[in-house]
């Protein structure tokens, strides 16, 4: 066994500028889009909620055209996650999301922590120390508009803003006669019905759909009892509503604590802004930057699974196939559902059967050509979240086998394929010396084709840890491939930064299994016989 510290993946930007960090990359040169003539000067969105929301949203979006200070003394990168059994399991609830509880639980142990460790540090130093700005890890924002560095501003058509009537929220609200759930639907109709509008009948196209939830509705019908100790969820039911319908456009659903400054949150102002233009320009299609790989021809494929959300027994699962290029352009492709005991496979990972795999496959990288203007890759690198079976194993599940006929029977018999488990490790490192954890970038070799890798920990260019959690590992094991193990986990670490739901120096997940948990979500909502869309940005 060895270890070796893996160097930070850089980025590229406008002007083929190279650097490690996103917010500092575009400060200085600008989105990757700049330079490859894709770039828009405008994004114009539109708003659906209460007069008084749409104007507040409206305001809120305004004050990310100027310059914002960096306020806070202590950044924390929330994008932690395990995967356990093959289903990606986020620590940290959704920032769009209800969970109410959760999120004060994790600020409340957050703050503790902080707390603890400032506390040692003050005696260490003997001394009382004062709190400064980490401006490297959370620098000041430059304002998103038409000048350097974005080149790019907001623009709204107030013809396009649709409004949801107060008086029918209280109609429904109050109705003693309608049970929660029912509420809950009728709710979600009323933006439903708006959103229909909008994409069919507006004056002017809007690009991105911004969708105001008041802060009573919340509180009342954000997550309710379903089916026994389960819970169904507005916003994700509304998402999966409004992206299966025809000529959807891409939405944020943004809660009115958050737009209002209520909301205790960990992140301040211009960490807020980061995140919510980067994010809105890339489901703009525009590309806010991309991956600094010599090899440009390679086609990184995750495949997860989750639980069914309506399966009375639990035993029904469905896949999750993302596929990303280096520019971090990306298809989402949901496999069909499948019953999985694990009691009788003795194993609660599920796999997959010959023609299922084949199937799945063949689909993914036919929808990657089609989104990549019919350009093939040469190399196929899956990450998938369980251990890979071959007709040895279980002869009933041969997934490697109908995995690899799958990408041959389109890509032909010179395609490189590297077939690769990623999933959290119980193996843990820990430094002689410091207050902080293993550095970011550490990779163990257990053999040749094992090791275990921190894409979390401590960053030498910050100076600090942005964590939350005692860093976990992810373990690497290549099961077939003609590429070497540390390549393979070089290319994972250099994924964990192209996540463009923020701003982000990293994730802990590499981005073509990170949004697996999110996917699934969102389509156990969808109407059944509905088509899930492709587009990575959907579900953002």
């Amino acid at each position: 066994m060895k270890v070796e510290l893996l160097k930070e993946p850089f980025l590229e930007y406008g002007n083929d500028l190279i650097s490690d960090d996103p917010k500092m990359g575009i400060s200085a040169a600008g989105f990757f889009s700049l330079s490859n003539n894709t770039h828009r000067s405008e994004l114009h969105y539109a708003i659906i909620g209460t007069s008084n929301n749409v104007e507040s949203v409206k305001q809120w979006v305004a004050q990310f055209e100027n310059p914002i200070e960096a306020t806070s003394d202590s950044v924390t990168i929330v994008e932690d996650a395990d995967i356990i059994d093959g289903e990606v399991i986020d620590n940290i609830i959704d920032a769009e999301d209800d969970g109410t509880l959760f999120q004060e639980l994790a600020l409340q142990s957050h703050e503790l922590v902080k707390l603890e460790v400032q506390q040692i540090l003050d005696e260490e130093a003997g001394e009382t120390s004062y709190s400064t700005v980490n401006k490297r890890l959370n620098p000041d924002f430059p304002g998103f508009n038409e000048n350097h560095p974005f080149f790019c501003k907001f623009v709204n058509d107030e013809a396009n803003n649709i409004l949801i009537l107060e008086s029918k929220i209280r109609e429904i609200m109050d109705n003693l006669e309608t049970n929660t759930f029912d509420k809950l639907v009728h709710i979600c109709d009323l933006y439903i019905e708006a959103y229909k509008f909008l994409i069919n009948k507006s004056v002017s196209k809007a690009e991105v759909c911004f969708i105001a939830i008041p802060t009573k509705i919340v509180k009342r019908l954000g997550s309710i009892p379903f089916k026994g100790s389960r819970f169904f969820n507005l916003r994700r039911y509304l998402k999966a509503q409004l992206i299966t319908l025809r000529d959807a456009i891409p939405v944020q659903i943004i809660l009115e604590d958050t737009f209002m400054g209520t909301r205790r949150s960990i992140q301040d102002l211009s960490m807020q802004a980061w995140n919510f233009c980067v994010a809105n320009y890339y489901k703009n299609t525009g590309t806010p930057w991309t991956l600094s790989l010599k090899d440009k021809n390679s086609c990184f494929i995750g495949i997860s699974f989750h639980k069914v959300l309506s399966s009375e027994s639990n035993a029904m699962r469905s896949s999750v196939a993302q596929a990303f290029n280096y520019e971090g352009k990306g298809i989402i492709f949901v496999g069909d559902q499948f019953e999985w005991d694990a009691k009788s496979m003795d194993t609660p990972a599920p796999h997959l059967k010959y023609e299922y795999a084949k199937k799945l496959i063949e689909n993914v990288i036919h929808e990657y050509q089609l989104y990549n203007k019919n350009l093939s890759p040469n190399r196929i690198v899956i990450h998938k979240t369980t251990d890979f079976w071959d007709s040895k194993t279980n002869p009933d599940y041969a997934e490697v086998e109908g995995l690899k006929d799958g990408i041959r029977q389109i890509l032909g018999n010179n395609v490189i394929i590297d077939l690769v488990c990623v999933k959290s490790a119980e193996i843990k490192l820990l430094r002689k010396q410091g207050n902080y954890p293993v550095i970011r970038g550490t990779l163990l070799h257990i053999d040749e084709v094992t090791g275990i890798l921190y894409t979390t920990g401590y960053i030498p260019y910050f100076e600090t840890f942005p964590g939350l959690h005692i860093p976990r590992p992810l373990e690497i094991g290549i099961y077939e491939a003609e590429s070497t193990l540390k390549k393979i986990s070089e290319e994972i670490l250099a994924l964990t930064k192209m996540n463009f739901n923020n701003c982000n120096y990293y994730n802990s997940l590499p981005i073509t299994i990170q949004f697996a948990q999110k996917v699934g979500e969102i389509i156990q909502y969808m109407d059944e016989g509905t088509t899930p869309p492709n587009k990575y940005f959907f579900y953002m």
